[in-house]
């Protein structure tokens, strides 16, 4: 592929519980053209047990996927590949290994993403095909092993839920061996509506003009009813009772043969069926359209805000710095300290521009904390960035952003960065040691008290740090947290040297 064609050529990968996509598009006058749509079912989730493990056939088969769309990737930059994982890759219990290898596969980092991030996602997706109008829709996205229901108006999602019942995951929970019974379909029936129970009234009194369906599941489904005659342009109400008993009559999912029907999808309609008809009978859904775009979809729309600076991230960031009332001025004071030491460190440390953003937003968040309490208050702000829904976050951008804040100040735990992926441990050092270098200068809170600087890696590895000896005189108790801190960022596996014009250590 030529540079300018590759440069303009984007990718998203969604790695879900029951498929596998891939869509390659190239971005022409301001739209994005499709230039290739893989999908494989894997059906993941039919691999995962109920402690988390997958088997390892399931693994293979998932691997083997994602290395024929990693040929498919190459030559596309990586900055310009979104690949995510969802709900049953969030419930593994060695994700992390599981993803070191589906890396290398594909050839890109793979994000984890909560479930209400990929219903924002998949809204964001479903949006693109209904794009100028803004009446307030329903999207409904039935995946392998969760389901994701979002009302929002034009572009923009005002309710997000995602339910832990997907096709995959009702039909291994509920039909057992193929058997399909009456009594089975109730028990799963009742499992779905216990769960849509909390969302219901909510749900309803905010309301919706139009109702979507997106993935696997409703275009089955319409493609079943339409060949029946059961509906002409949306899937009603009406026409899946009629599914329904069709489906009952069979006997046993192996015997199941619909028109529209494929043999893939077969396996797993009935727990489709039944998620579908209780969304219709809980929220009172009348009719429903079908829509072609999901969350590869959003991936795209998504990564091209982010690269053209339409980060729906930095809008989450400054929402969450509002609603805990973290000090501006604080923050403005170590974001350009620790922003400018970023700037000299970021070759020798190997940082890229994603990692100066995830900098600055952790400068903007570490003293979220302080509203619950100033006694430890860096672990509070590490908690509340951590299990906070924060929109656009990956599971992963998410955890570094905790770890971030988390370990500003005081002795740094040794175990600090077992929760991320290995390939991110030295980015992880890289940026601590920014952020705790700018809290060290700016604790006084004073701006005249914070010192200019020069830092250099050398060969040896050593961080120097070179002040002007005037200020080292006149702040022995900031030089004496440097001292301190030279203790305790060797748990990062750096070291730090204090220089003045005339060379004294400290």
């Amino acid at each position: 592929m030529p540079t300018p064609e590759r440069s303009h050529t984007f990718a998203a990968v969604d790695l879900g519980s029951n498929s596998f996509h891939l869509l390659v598009a190239r971005r022409s006058h301001g739209e994005l053209r499709v230039l290739d749509r893989l999908k494989e079912m894997v059906r993941l989730a039919e691999g995962l047990h109920r402690d988390g493990a997958l088997d390892a056939p399931v693994q293979e088969r998932a691997l083997d996927c994602l290395a024929r769309f990693g040929q498919r990737l190459r030559g596309i930059p990586v900055p310009n590949i979104r690949a995510v994982g969802t709900q049953t890759v969030r419930r593994m219990k060695q994700a992390n290994s599981f993803l070191m290898v589906a890396e290398t596969a594909l050839g890109c980092p793979v994000d984890v993403i909560s479930g209400r991030e990929e219903a924002r996602l998949i809204y964001l997706g479903v949006s693109q095909g209904v794009a100028g109008h803004e009446e307030r829709r329903l999207v409904v996205d039935i995946g392998g092993g969760s389901t994701e229901l979002v009302i929002g108006e034009g572009l923009t999602p005002l309710e997000m839920e995602s339910l832990q019942f997907g096709c995959v995951s009702l039909t291994r929970w509920y039909f057992r061996n193929g058997k399909l019974t009456p009594r089975r379909w109730q028990k799963a029936r009742q499992a779905v509506l216990a769960e849509l129970q909390e969302l219901q009234t909510r749900y309803r009194t905010i309301g919706w003009h139009t109702a979507i369906g997106s993935s696997g599941t409703a275009r089955a489904v319409f493609a079943i009813c339409q060949a029946r005659g059961w509906c002409e342009h949306h899937i009603t109400a009406e026409a899946i009772s009629q599914l329904q008993r069709e489906l009952l009559s069979f006997g046993s999912i192996e015997a199941i043969e619909l028109p529209g029907l494929s043999e893939r999808r077969r396996a797993v309609i009935v727990g489709g069926v039944v998620m579908l008809a209780a969304c219709f009978e809980a929220l009172g859904v009348e009719a429903m359209v079908v829509s072609p775009y999901a969350l590869r979809e959003g991936l795209l729309h998504d990564l091209l805000g982010r690269l053209e600076h339409r980060d729906p991230r930095d809008k989450t960031v400054q929402a969450f710095r509002l609603r805990y009332a973290v000090d501006a001025e604080q923050v403005a004071r170590v974001k350009r300290v620790a922003l400018s030491a970023f700037d000299q460190l970021a070759d020798p440390l190997s940082l890229g521009s994603d990692d100066r953003e995830l900098l600055s937003w952790a400068a903007d968040l570490h003293e979220a904390g302080l509203s619950i309490s100033h006694s430890n208050y860096q672990v509070h702000s590490g908690y509340l960035v951590e299990h906070s829904d924060l929109a656009g976050f990956s599971q992963q951008e998410q955890l570094m952003l905790a770890a971030l804040v988390r370990c500003h100040r005081r002795p740094i735990p040794r175990g600090h960065a077992a929760s991320l992926p290995e390939r991110l441990h030295r980015r992880l050092a890289g940026l601590l040691f920014c952020l705790r270098f700018a809290w060290v200068l700016a604790r006084t809170r004073d701006d005249n008290a914070v010192p200019s600087f020069r830092l250099a890696q050398r060969d040896d590895g050593v961080i120097h740090v070179h002040f002007d000896r005037g200020w080292m005189d006149g702040h022995p108790l900031t030089l004496a947290d440097l001292g301190e801190e030279q203790l305790h960022i060797g748990v990062l596996g750096l070291q730090l040297e204090l220089q003045g014009d005339d060379c004294h250590g400290a």
